[in-house]
């Protein structure tokens, strides 16, 4: 049951919220101390693990593999992005309930720029793994792989540049130190009041952590979806392209689809500076937490559902290992 609070509060994120775990307690809410980070720490802890263990597995079944496509190099890269997310989940625990800020003003623009950038390159990677199999399906390619992945990382460092141009050290008077994204100085160009500067930042993470990472990528992302639906398990896919896309994007937009809406709707109250009860926050900042748990289950489900549509990988794996031990006893024997 949830605690009785009263009285009208905001949105806006105070300087100690935590950008990535979304965690914030009440003030009107007195929990044994660190119980709510513990609990958030020891499930995040084990969907990580699980998703290490999964990813490990499915990696060292494609070194395996000897016709490797672009879909599975995709895949993989996933991973690598994966790595960085739980890079930025270990160092914001790192920095304790209080969320204080110890380090240089570098290191907080580079910190900021893998937090806003990572989600744009997660989203960024989906584009790439549903064009290149449509692609390969309905025309020839003609651009390489390599070219392929270095237009996308180009373009995400471009999108990333905000975050480093408007991140910036914030120090108070009982010298407590954040790293924060302050975009203040667009609001006085604009010449927006100052009790309204709040909005643009709401209207920056409104694009940058539902837009960009979620909605555009949907509209995006269907009509090619629609079309390879009628190429599932066909002769057209004798590599198993088209049934790979098309399970881990359905399974990429429904684990992140309450993640996005729950910032849209976080966001666009912020914006329009919507007055909510402590409740209400509360519950918003809860399901903040929880959401964020859940998108990370697509790291899991993605090698899981891989593993499980191409099973001539594992096959592989064991084979390889049979082959390997077979070929020492033939040596014993000759000696």
């Amino acid at each position: 049951m949830l605690p009785q609070m009263s009285g009208n509060t905001s949105l806006v994120p105070g300087p100690d919220y935590s950008l990535t775990l979304h965690v914030l307690e009440s003030k009107n809410v007195s929990p044994p101390q660190g119980s709510s980070s513990t609990v958030w720490l020891v499930l995040f802890f084990l969907v990580i693990s699980l998703s290490m263990v999964v990813n490990t597995v499915y990696v060292a079944t494609l070194v395996c593999r000897r016709n490797l496509t672009l879909t599975h190099l995709i895949l993989c890269f996933f991973f690598l992005i994966n790595l960085v997310d739980y890079g930025l989940l270990v160092f914001e625990f790192s920095l304790g309930t209080s969320n204080q800020y110890q380090y240089s003003d570098g290191s907080c623009s580079f910190y900021q720029f893998l937090l806003q950038g990572s989600p744009l390159l997660s989203s960024g990677t989906l584009l790439l793994l549903v064009y290149q199999a449509y692609c390969s399906s309905s025309c020839h390619p003609h651009s390489s792989p390599f070219l392929k992945l270095s237009i996308l990382l180009i373009t995400m460092t471009i999108l990333s540049i905000p975050s480093i141009l408007y991140s910036r050290l914030a120090v108070y008077p009982s010298t407590a130190r954040y790293c924060v994204m302050d975009l203040s100085s667009l609001a006085s160009w604009a010449g927006m009041d100052t009790g309204r500067q709040h909005a643009v930042n709401a209207i920056f993470f409104l694009i940058y952590k539902s837009v960009l990472t979620y909605w555009l990528p949907l509209a995006l992302v269907i009509f090619p979806i629609l079309r390879m639906v009628k190429m599932v398990n066909t002769m057209a896919d004798n590599q198993l392209t088209i049934n790979l896309t098309f399970a881990v994007t359905i399974s990429f937009l429904v684990f992140n689809l309450p993640l996005a809406t729950i910032v849209l709707v976080r966001q666009l109250i912020t914006t329009l500076s919507i007055p909510v009860s402590s409740t209400t926050s509360w519950i918003i900042h809860v399901l903040h937490s929880l959401f964020l748990l859940i998108s990370f289950f697509f790291h899991v489900f993605r090698p899981l559902v891989c593993l499980v549509l191409d099973q001539d990988n594992l096959p592989n794996l064991c084979r390889r290992r049979y082959r390997r031990v077979e070929k020492i006893g033939q040596e014993t024997d000759q000696v």
